[in-house]
């Protein structure tokens, strides 16, 4: 038998190694594909991505009135996503909930994200899609750069880290739909205090965001305080954990003034939760009903102090280690009660609220500080000041617009998800937590969850504040903080509970 030269056998493997390559690379394309099909069968399904959406560059920080480049990272910025279906009869009943790492939604992002979506993945509609912001305020801008910005700024800029995301986003949406699997569900009630109402009443009857609570006229705390944890577990059929969607009544913005990257206590709270229960859990922070609420001490600060350093632990990790804390209280008497086959619906709720109505008085104080702010632009060059500047004048247009078309409404939308005795229920404000209270008090669930910052559909709104918060002024009740005001807050609670009693009807 003759034998080949070695020098001839590797051109000859390769030829072959690739005429079959090609050949399996045609057949397989005109195979259906049936390894990533969504579940047909009747049953409850989920699925789960952690996505890390941390810029590549410096980009502009969100959350203040101010101009902020990030200079580095401390934690990772995350989107972090669960699917879930519920197949009865061969109907499906499908939901997606993506919480992002984000101040908030903006419009143009979010419209984007849905177009896309529907465009590149249309087996789930729009309206069944729950994106929502943990309001971080050390998070990427999402959407257009501040006004100020220097032309020459060497960043990231916002449109170009939204269409970084979006490309990430999309895809991942994608993988957890596609990789549901036949799953169980529990759910909890925890406590943990993080938030303090943040607005001090004084003995005329104003009220201060952030008000010394230490002077002689000091008279109370505006509101209460939500310490609910609500906690939703996921896990597959082999009793592994895959997600927990984990809710409490506080913005996450310890870390506010922050010139880096910063996912705030929601970061540190994941980093522990994983380091016990697995480190391919996808954990999704939400925010309850918040708008009056921030993680910052409002009083007794020398005892908190004392003890987060006898801890040897910073203020944000101290948050984080007490989420961590309420999640390991509960975890086992969640786990002991497993739930299968859930009764799952979904209602999308388009609403007109009405707008705040702008007082003459509100009016002119809001051009003089317009003039004032400008004036002080123009002559210290202040970020802040622009900022606010911006602020006062969409109020006086506000005002005149409402001059020409009175009796304008605030288009929005809100959404309502049964999971078995459960209710989730979402609105895009920063809804004060009498509104959350009031949802959770009537409603026929036996567990109600309140997701704020949420994006049906436009986007991610203002403060929403109550009569008395309005009463007392102040930031986040003043015209410039409100679209609507409590007339409005007080249509979003009844339109919600309707939602909830429908469900539950039956």
């Amino acid at each position: 038998m003759k034998c080949i030269p070695s020098r001839r056998i590797l051109p000859i493997f390769l030829t072959i190694t690739a005429f079959f390559a090609a050949f399996f690379t045609v057949f397989a394309a005109v195979l259906p594909n049936t390894s990533a099909a969504a579940p047909t069968a009747d049953g409850f399904y989920a699925g789960a991505v952690a996505l890390d959406i941390t810029p590549e560059r410096p980009v502009t920080l969100s959350g203040q009135f101010y101009t902020r480049i990030s200079k580095g990272v401390y934690t990772p910025i995350m989107a972090n996503i669960l699917a879930l279906n519920s197949i009865k009869d061969g109907k499906s009943t499908p939901a997606i909930l993506v919480s992002m790492d984000v101040v908030s939604i903006h419009e143009p992002f979010n419209l984007e994200f849905r177009k896309r979506l529907q465009e590149e993945f249309p087996d789930v509609p729009s309206e069944n899609i729950i994106l929502c912001a943990t309001h971080t305020h050390a998070g990427p801008n999402l959407g257009n750069d501040p006004a100020d910005l220097p032309k020459d700024a060497d960043i990231m800029h916002g449109n170009e880290y939204a269409q970084f995301v979006l490309d990430k986003l999309i895809p991942a949406v994608r993988k957890a739909w596609e990789s549901q699997v036949p799953s169980r569900y529990g759910y909890g009630l925890g406590f943990v205090n993080i938030a303090y109402n943040r607005r001090a009443v004084y003995a005329d009857g104003s009220a201060v965001m952030y008000g010394k609570t230490d002077r002689p006229d000091f008279r109370s705390i505006e509101g209460m305080t939500d310490t609910d944890l609500n906690a939703l577990c996921i896990w597959d059929k082999n009793d592994k954990l895959t997600a927990m969607l984990l809710n409490v009544a506080c913005p996450s913005q310890e870390n506010e003034h922050l010139y880096y990257l910063d996912a705030d206590f929601w970061g540190r709270a994941r980093n522990q939760i994983c380091a016990k229960y697995g480190k391919d859990v996808v954990v999704l922070g939400t925010c309850g009903a918040a708008g009056d609420q921030s993680p910052h001490i409002r009083y007794r600060s020398a005892a908190e102090e004392r003890m987060m350093k006898l801890r040897g632990l910073s203020r944000v990790e101290e948050l984080g280690r007490r989420i961590a804390v309420a999640v390991d209280d509960i975890y086992e008497l969640i786990a002991s009660d497993k739930k299968e086959d859930p009764v799952m619906k979904f209602e999308y709720l388009a609403l007109d609220l009405p707008q705040r109505i702008i007082t003459e008085k509100e009016y002119q104080t809001a051009q003089a500080e317009a003039a004032r702010l400008e004036a002080e632009y123009k002559k210290t060059g202040s970020s802040k000041a622009f900022g606010q500047m911006n602020w006062n004048r969409r109020t006086v247009k506000r005002y005149e617009r409402a001059k020409e078309d009175p009796g304008q409404t605030y288009s929005t939308s809100a959404c309502v998800l049964r999971l078995g005795d459960i209710v989730l229920c979402t609105n895009q404000f920063e809804l004060y937590t009498d509104f959350g209270i009031q949802m959770k008090a009537r409603s026929k669930a036996v567990q109600t969850f309140v997701i704020q910052l949420a994006s049906g559909r436009p986007a991610c709104g203002t403060y929403l504040p109550t009569e008395f918060a309005v009463k007392g002024g102040g930031y986040g009740a003043v015209p410039a903080s409100n679209m609507v005001g409590p007339e409005g807050g007080r249509m979003l609670v009844e339109e919600t509970l309707k939602a909830v009693e429908r469900m539950f009807a039956e």
